[in-house]
């Protein structure tokens, strides 16, 4: 199966995939003075904002949640799926071992046989559906990241009167883009609030 890191890793590099370039309409032409918590210059029209992906996805609470939840999900089936190979093994054990003794007849042998391979087939089965639903749940927090992060764009874009919001990162096909247009922090900020807020309003 799998390696949780692997897991991850997957997540991290399809919510980046999926949040390479955001299409936002910007706020006609109002303009906003400089945002003085987050050091946002004042924005002009037509402003070109960018977002670190990478560091928004390791310090946004819900996508760390949302780590922990697959961590256990994959603690959860890896454990499934051993305790069902180790009964299997067992089976093998004892049957290679009855075998090896002349414990048991050529018909009996040939029955164990085509058991314990219907068993391994099951076995096998249950590792591929154990991952698919895995592969499933990571696809679901995919979205759910990108479409927490897009909706918060979406709605902060008259705030920032920005036209396009690009997300960048570590080795990606932006190679430069000014600090001043940096609103990493920023949307951390607010993307954190709104999902504290919404965990508030569940209780």
């Amino acid at each position: 199966m799998k390696k949780l890191q692997l897991i991850v890793n997957i997540i991290l590099a399809l919510a980046i995939a999926g949040l390479y370039v955001f299409l936002l309409a910007g706020a006609g032409n109002r303009t906003k003075s400089g945002n003085l918590e987050t050091g946002i210059a004042p924005v002009q029209d037509n402003q070109i904002f960018y977002v670190q992906i990478d560091t928004v996805l390791a310090n946004y609470d819900m996508a760390i949640d949302l780590a922990d939840e697959l961590e256990r999900s994959f603690q959860s089936s890896d454990a499934e799926f051993a305790t069902r190979q180790n009964a299997y093994q067992q089976e093998v054990t004892d049957y290679q071992d009855r075998y090896n003794r002349g414990l048991i007849t050529r018909s009996e042998a040939t029955n164990l046989e085509q058991e314990l391979y219907i068993k391994q087939q099951e076995l096998l089965e249950l590792q591929q559906s154990l991952s698919d639903e895995l592969t499933e749940q990571q696809t679901v927090m995919n979205r759910q990241l990108i479409d927490a992060i897009m909706q918060y764009l979406n709605e902060h874009s008259k705030e920032y009167n920005y036209r396009y919001v690009l997300g960048t990162s570590f080795g990606g096909n932006i190679l430069y883009a000014n600090e001043s247009l940096d609103i990493t922090q920023s949307v951390i900020d607010g993307l954190n609030e709104a999902y504290r807020e919404q965990l508030r309003s569940r209780r």
